[in-house]
């Protein structure tokens, strides 16, 4: 692949395989991203919060972080 830089290390046999190294830009972003703006109405973001809340804190979901069954 054209562009990328790879680095060379171990694996946990010892050997020597290559491996994607950093592939983001250097620098600050130049603008802020605050999600407060772009939510226009209070509606919005009290939605977008509790929306937050119930995926952190809810026990009724099923996200990518928690197992349908316990195993």
């Amino acid at each position: 692949m054209e562009g990328y830089r790879y680095e060379e290390k171990e694996d946990h046999a010892g050997r020597k395989v290559k491996v994607l190294g950093a592939t983001f830009e250097e620098g600050k972003p130049e603008e802020r991203g605050d999600w407060r703006e772009k939510l226009a109405s209070r509606d919005e973001r009290l939605g977008f919060i509790r929306s937050a809340m119930r995926y952190w804190y809810s026990a009724d979901w099923y996200g990518s972080e928690k197992r349908k069954q316990e195993a």
